[in-house]
């Protein structure tokens, strides 16, 4: 009997701390900051500087170059914004300053 009343104390333990949580996710999540940066640090973008010709560009990933360095292969994407019309033809490609380097051991 004690060991089903300490499971159901437990069980309402969590419980109770879930519905805690839960509460606080809601009430901060527009205060959560996915990029790193304070919120005072981010940077607020007009959506029309967003939008050229009507179409909203998509980031993509792109090899870029391969390099070698301390005898790994190492392989360099770049990101780029991809301007796409109804017919999903790219229509503008236009590069950023983000890369991303993938390492393979040797």
């Amino acid at each position: 009997m004690n060991k089903f009343l300490a499971a159901i104390g437990i069980v309402f333990i969590i419980f109770v701390t879930g519905v805690i949580e839960a509460d606080d996710v809601f009430e901060y999540k527009n205060a959560i900051s996915v990029s790193g940066l304070s919120s005072d640090e981010e940077v607020t973008v007009n959506s029309n500087e967003d939008v050229v010709d009507g179409l909203i560009p998509e980031l993509e990933m792109q090899f870029f170059d391969t390099e070698t360095m301390n005898g790994n292969k190492v392989e360099i994407y770049r990101e780029y914004e991809v301007y796409r019309n109804e017919a999903n033809e790219v229509i503008k490609k236009v590069p950023t300053d983000n890369y991303e380097y993938l390492e393979y051991w040797r």
